[in-house]
């Protein structure tokens, strides 16, 4: 199965109004998958598939970046138009497997599509040669590629930043590809609110942040409030077991206070005391005159 929207050419030409619809660099991609395609032989579930790494991706488009590339198969996944999938022999092998949706990408033509697409198949017989990759007007869409791509590369980098300039320390190769890996998995956004999380706990290292990052997975968070909500939720349970223990505390009394007579207070109990013991002091001394006397 085919789109009008698609050329079975080898030259990589994009129609404007693919472009109008997905994005420019969105339709590049496009148009490169669509010539893969063409010519694979990988079928699974009826459907023809192509493979690459995003390292391979950039080898084909030069003038990306790979956070750009992440960046542009993201959005076609989101809009359904690019399938992924895996078929791996082995399962530890996370290389991505790609299709077309082409049902849905016809769903976006319109007779004016297929007006250019007649137009511009035309001049790509008359006028290009078949080893160009891209058509002439390349000078006319690359200022608007890098434009497009600086302001990607702000964005798609925030986390590498955060990481940074926050005392994560230097970033390694192997960390960033982890952060980019979470960022197709979840969004930036979480990725930066577990940094938030590890440094509010004095924990700034990527092994807590990835920690914090597999329980929002496993508990199948989507966005900063759903954390937002998870948090207040155990806050207020929290809340509700320390009021709990502390209704049901007893006052630990002392058992001298359940057996014997509190102590005398009162303002005369400390002279009572005096006279009590110059009392027996007078007596014990009367005693030993007495025994003296005895003596002689």
């Amino acid at each position: 199965m085919s789109s009008k929207l698609l050329l079975d050419e080898k030259p990589l030409l994009i129609i404007p109004s693919l472009a109008k619809q997905v994005g420019l660099n969105e339709s590049i991609v496009l148009q490169q998958i669509h010539y893969w395609l063409q010519i694979s032989e990988h079928n699974y579930e009826g459907f023809k598939w192509i493979y690459n790494t995003y390292d391979e991706w950039v080898e084909q488009f030069s003038w990306w970046s790979k956070a750009t590339i992440r960046r542009i198969i993201t959005k076609l996944e989101n809009e359904g138009i690019l399938v992924t999938g895996n078929f791996n022999k082995m399962k530890i092998d996370k290389t991505k497997w790609y299709r077309i949706d082409y049902e849905r990408l016809e769903g976006m033509s319109s007779p004016c599509a297929q007006n250019e697409q007649s137009k511009c198949s035309d001049r790509a017989v008359e006028a290009l040669n078949l080893s160009t990759p891209l058509p002439e007007i390349t000078t006319e869409i690359t200022s608007d590629i890098k434009k497009e791509e600086e302001v990607t590369h702000t964005t798609a980098h925030s986390p590498i930043h955060f990481f940074e300039e926050n005392g994560f320390g230097t970033i390694s190769p192997y960390i960033a590809e982890n952060i980019y890996s979470w960022i197709d998995d979840l969004s930036e956004e979480l990725v930066i609110e577990a940094m938030k999380i590890a440094v509010e706990n004095g924990s700034r290292n990527w092994k807590y942040v990835s920690a914090v990052l597999k329980d929002w997975t496993n508990k199948k968070f989507k966005t900063v409030q759903d954390v937002h909500a998870a948090q207040m939720a155990f806050r207020e349970k929290r809340s509700k077991q320390r009021s709990s223990n502390h209704s049901n505390r007893k006052e630990v009394v002392p058992d001298w206070m359940n057996k014997q007579d509190p102590p005398d207070q009162s303002p005369n109990a400390e002279n009572v005391d005096k006279e009590a013991f110059e009392l027996e002091k007078k007596k014990l001394f009367d005693r030993i005159k007495k025994y003296k006397e005895k003596q002689e």
